[in-house]
């Protein structure tokens, strides 16, 4: 017999909407920290970018450890309040908390040689609670669409309000936070700029954690006296995650997301560099081409839902990556094959056009398009996989399965942000700084292009290998339902 889950009708539109206002809590977090604390700590702090990079790194680092461990607890939990929303509520408190002291730099620890062990301890909390609050959220997704092509839907709008949230967030905090000074310091050195944007997003993330459990209680399921998982003990947390790092349905998404995603984080990490160092924009153009970037990752996960039903979800997949790949592939050609400088204007009818600044806009969000066109269907056909387990076991382990995926794309990305910062030291930046050699920009717009585009290359051949589709979900059910009913019979 099939789970009750399974039999689900499928969901409101409210229901995916309520569900996606999530996004903001993490949204305001990691995107804050991935476009700014790199900044932060090595240009307003002056830490060394070997150290900021191994500070980051490692806290990322652990993110993915504590993972599989917070998806097999959510899975094994058994309150009246079910078995998601109590993580959701206490990771999104603790978020807003050590994101705040991200940037709350005490004036003594700053000055006192001990910056680097502050960066990492709070990076560790901050990774702590976001693993406590994105797991148990990505598995309840799961659980509110239960739908094939209603999954990306979903995914879609996960993305779609992450985006918005980065839009009004950290895109717009160019503008809110780090205002153009003529004649002065680079906003991006001054050290209360950061502090003002990071109590902002942590009371809005406070907000935003109350509002989605709130809105999501419709879907809260008394787990007391349910068998919901298979059991809290350390070998059951070593069979699931045995079974499902195994499970050959899920090695090429796992694959392809590592991929496109350090190519993703290399290139959001270093971009910000790009914009102040490389393309010298002013407060209003960051904003735009920051906040289009965030607009167009939005776009592409809900182009995203339209291509998968004409194509299914992995043809859509490397079309994202190809727009991304070609994307990045036409900045370098444009930038470093001399067509045009980041100072280019054209005159047109007595108006001064920044041509220059306008192609770097452009390159820079179909890159974004992309990117949220492939990211936003992973996160579908790990819904699918789920499914699949669960038709063939009768447990449902989506809190497993995204704790897996979670693990693997954040190994990685950890790995993606050392990169990035060991880049910026070898190409010779200096950090704390506001002047850096010609050279030194050139060597980073080429491994910033250069290997985003590699990367979401890469992405093609591994995504083509996934082998679920709609009508594999539909045999896969029919040969299930044959055996039961031979069983009963």
């Amino acid at each position: 017999m099939a789970s009750p889950a399974l039999l689900k009708p499928k969901a409101r539109g409210s229901d995916i909407l309520g569900y996606a206002l999530g996004e903001g809590a993490t949204s305001l977090t990691i995107n804050g920290i991935s476009g700014f604390a790199m900044l932060y700590y090595t240009q307003a702090l002056g830490l060394p970018f070997s150290q900021a990079g191994v500070a980051f790194a490692v806290a990322s680092f652990w993110d993915a450890i504590v993972d599989p461990a917070i998806g097999h607890l959510s899975d094994n939990t058994h309150t009246r309040w079910g078995r998601r929303q109590p993580y959701i509520l206490l990771g999104g408190l603790l978020m807003a908390v050590s994101f705040y002291y991200l940037w709350a730099v005490p004036e003594f620890i700053a000055r006192g040689g001990w910056l680097f062990l502050y960066a990492l301890t709070i990076n560790l909390l901050y990774r702590t609670a976001y693993a406590i609050f994105t797991v148990p959220y990505v598995a309840l997704g799961f659980e509110v669409c239960t739908d094939y092509h209603q999954r990306s839907q979903l995914q879609g709008a996960r993305t779609a309000l992450n985006m918005l949230a980065n839009l009004l967030g950290p895109a717009l905090a160019w503008s809110l936070f780090f205002p153009d000074r003529p004649g002065g310091p680079e906003a991006t050195s001054v050290v209360s700029n950061f502090l003002h944007m990071g109590t902002t997003f942590a009371l809005a993330t406070i907000g935003v954690t109350f509002v989605v459990v709130y809105v999501t209680r419709h879907h809260i399921v008394d787990t007391r006296g349910l068998i919901t998982g298979t059991g809290n003990s350390l070998g059951a947390f070593y069979r699931d995650f045995r079974e499902i790092i195994t499970d050959r349905y899920l090695r090429p998404i796992i694959i392809f997301m590592c991929i496109g995603g350090m190519g993703a984080v290399f290139v959001a990490t270093l971009q910000m560099y790009l914009y102040v160092y490389f393309m010298h924009l002013t407060a209003l153009q960051k904003t735009l081409i920051h906040g289009g970037g965030m607009v167009l990752c939005g776009s592409g996960a809900l182009v995203g839902v339209l291509l998968e039903r004409k194509f299914d979800k992995k043809h859509a997949v490397c079309i994202g990556a190809g727009i991304t790949a070609s994307a990045d592939l036409l900045a370098a050609v444009i930038f470093l094959g001399g067509i045009l400088k980041p100072t280019t204007v054209w005159l047109v009818h007595g108006h001064v056009v920044p041509i220059a600044v306008i192609v770097f806009g452009a390159c820079d969000m179909l890159n974004w398009f992309g990117i949220g066109l492939f990211s936003s269907l992973a996160s579908s056909m790990i819904a699918d996989v789920a499914e699949v387990n669960e038709l063939e076991s009768g447990v449902r382990k989506d809190g497993g399965y995204a704790a897996i995926f979670a693990f693997s794309t954040k190994m990685i990305l950890s790995v993606a942000v050392f990169t990035a910062s060991a880049c910026l030291a070898w190409v010779g930046f200096v950090n704390g700084s506001d002047q850096q050699t010609p050279a030194a920009i050139r060597w980073l717009v080429l491994l910033t292009f250069g290997l985003g585009s590699m990367f979401a290359t890469l992405v093609i051949p591994v995504a083509l290998r996934y082998p679920i589709t709609q009508s594999f979900m539909t045999k896969v059910k029919a040969e299930l339902a044959l055996k039961r009913n031979s069983a009963a019979g």
